[in-house]
């Protein structure tokens, strides 16, 4: 299992550069969205934790055991720096000028929106976002695997069956597996959510 990923890892620690740069062609664009779903960091502190968790990754790769994919590995990594920047930006004063915020100035020339862009649809989509990876925390972490591979980096069953080292007939049974998973979480979570939400 795994064993492309540990094989690409060991070329790196020989110091292959051509190791190195099929590791950050198959990781940087797929971390980054990985990132982006769990965050509502801008673009430029997005680009500097995935940059952060690539560069950890690499001097840590001795650390990497094969045990798990080298992409959930990474992962593991990213998320660290993500709270990391969730804590700084936490840290930050928030008051700004409304005269210097360009966000402001946006709003101002554009006082109605799209309706798929008003505050409360906003508000539903962030709110399931959140949801949504709320469950994928809570499945195992193959099933958590190929779903954001399958759904959220849009791979083929035949590169995710690579990956993983496996046939993709056995993909697609562990995607039907983590479907159904997925699926009997999210309406527990839909159906308790409206219940709070209820008067009665």
């Amino acid at each position: 299992m795994y064993e492309a990923d540990r094989e690409l890892v060991a070329k790196m620690l020989a110091g292959e550069q051509r190791a190195f740069d099929v590791f950050f062609d198959t990781s940087a664009q797929r971390l980054a969205a990985f990132a982006a779903r769990r965050s509502g960091l801008d673009g430029a502190s997005l680009e500097d934790v995935v940059q952060i968790a690539l560069i950890k990754a690499v001097r840590n790769l001795a650390h990497y055991r094969g045990e798990a994919a080298l992409f959930t590995w990474l992962s593991g990594i990213c998320l660290h720096e993500l709270a990391d920047a969730r804590r700084t930006a936490a840290r930050r004063p928030a008051h700004v000028s409304l005269f210097e915020s360009s966000a402001v100035q946006e709003a101002i020339t554009h006082l109605s929106a799209p309706e798929h862009e008003e505050p409360v649809a906003q508000l539903d989509a962030e709110q399931q976002g959140a949801a949504v990876i709320r469950i994928l925390e809570a499945l195992p972490e193959r099933y958590a695997f190929v779903l954001e591979a399958k759904y959220g980096d849009g791979l083929a069953v035949a590169d995710i069956a690579r990956q993983l080292g496996v046939s993709a007939i056995a993909v697609q049974s562990l995607l039907g597996r983590a479907r159904e998973a997925f699926r009997e979480k999210w309406l527990r979570e839909t159906s308790s959510a409206s219940s709070e939400r209820s008067p009665l």
